[in-house]
């Protein structure tokens, strides 16, 4: 019996053992090997499109290729020169506004500086002269602290900041060059598909190629729905902000939604970075009618995400909306801003290793 529970514990550390080394080579190797990751997932996507162009219309394997990813490749740059566009006509708009804008900012906190700010200052110089000169010098002493580190931080933090202009800049050739090989890869990688399958096949054993074509099967189907699901969210938030803009008759209401909508990408922020500071400045400058308008469209848009995003993503990668949160969370913990984006797709490829029956697999070896 104590045979028995020591080759198992043993069978265990090896399997603890085999998935730490390749979570330590996964996160060394990860910024050399992402362009082939990439390649793989954007060939399977794309297959079934060649397939059925080849299928359907006859077309010659080489030539479905380069129409489906020239087709892509245009759709994208459509939305873009779209993006660019609408907002090159608002930023026009706003270029014209602006002064009326910063006038109106002015005019608001210099009444506010007067009404508020000056008596309160007041308030404290008249507080602060009743005091004896060590009471005195002792605040002056707190003040200079306090403004002495909030000078040499903000100029480290502005340091940093143009410390790093030149390497953003230094990264474009280098984007540039992975992208052409991404671009390169998938067309060989998608006409040639069929063959690495039949090797892969005839090297790989038999229950490891079931695994394998299982995982890979639903990691597929997890990342194409959770894409779409993702998509589906922004295009009812897009045209939700469309629509009450429009019934708001707020100008260039489609440069905002498209706008909003780009930014509800980021997690937890979302919409809320345009409309936050909107609400405050329609409050500020005394539009209450349209504070209003748009407060009660921004609740909407939170309400309806939150309703819809449960049933949509759950739907879609049939992973419950409570345990991507869980793993957005942990993901912030281990690896900051960038798990938000991480924790959703090692969610995804998590359940796609449990629906390949991977897990069990690791378990029966366990237990022997």
């Amino acid at each position: 019996m104590q045979k028995f529970i020591l080759l198992q514990l043993i069978r265990f550390l090896i399997v603890l053992g085999a998935l730490f080394t390749v979570y330590l080579i996964f996160m060394h190797t990860f910024k050399f090997i992402y362009p082939i990751l990439i390649t793989c997932i954007l060939s399977l996507l794309i297959y079934p499109l060649v397939v059925f162009i080849e299928t359907k219309l006859k077309f010659p394997r080489p030539l479905a290729i380069t129409v489906v990813m020239l087709g892509l490749l245009l759709f994208f740059v459509g939305i873009v020169l779209l993006v660019i566009t609408e907002v090159y006509q608002g930023t026009a708009y706003l270029a014209v506004k602006i002064p009326s804008y910063i006038q109106t900012f002015v005019s608001f906190f210099e009444a506010f500086f007067n009404t508020n700010i000056l008596p309160l200052y007041e308030k404290i110089i008249s507080f602060f002269h009743s005091l004896d000169n060590e009471q005195q010098t002792t605040i002056q002493d707190y003040i200079s602290s306090i403004t002495g580190f909030i000078t040499s931080t903000g100029s480290d933090m502005l340091q940093n900041s143009l410390a790093k202009i030149p390497e953003i800049l230094a990264v474009v050739p280098g984007s540039l060059t992975t992208l052409t090989f991404i671009l390169l890869a998938t067309f060989m990688m998608t006409n040639d598909l069929e063959n690495i399958k039949r090797i892969a096949s005839r090297i790989l054993p038999g229950t490891v190629r079931r695994s394998t074509y299982d995982f890979f099967h639903h990691v597929k189907l997890a990342i194409t729905g959770y894409l779409r699901a993702q998509l589906l969210l922004i295009f009812i938030s897009a045209c939700i902000i469309l629509t009450g803009l429009m019934i708001l008759r707020v100008e260039h209401a489609l440069t905002i939604a498209l706008i909003a909508a780009a930014v509800d990408l980021i997690p937890y922020l979302g919409t809320g970075i345009i409309f936050i500071p909107w609400i405050i400045y329609l409050y500020a400058v005394s539009d209450y009618s349209l504070t209003i308008g748009i407060t009660v469209l921004y609740m909407v848009v939170i309400i309806s995400r939150q309703i819809l995003e449960p049933k949509i993503l759950s739907s879609s990668i049939g992973v419950h909306p409570l345990i991507v949160l869980t793993t957005m969370f942990f993901g912030m913990q281990l690896w900051g801003i960038a798990g938000l984006f991480v924790a959703p797709i090692v969610t995804v490829l998590g359940n796609a290793i449990y629906q390949a029956g991977i897990f069990q697999a690791l378990w029966n070896f366990i237990r022997g």
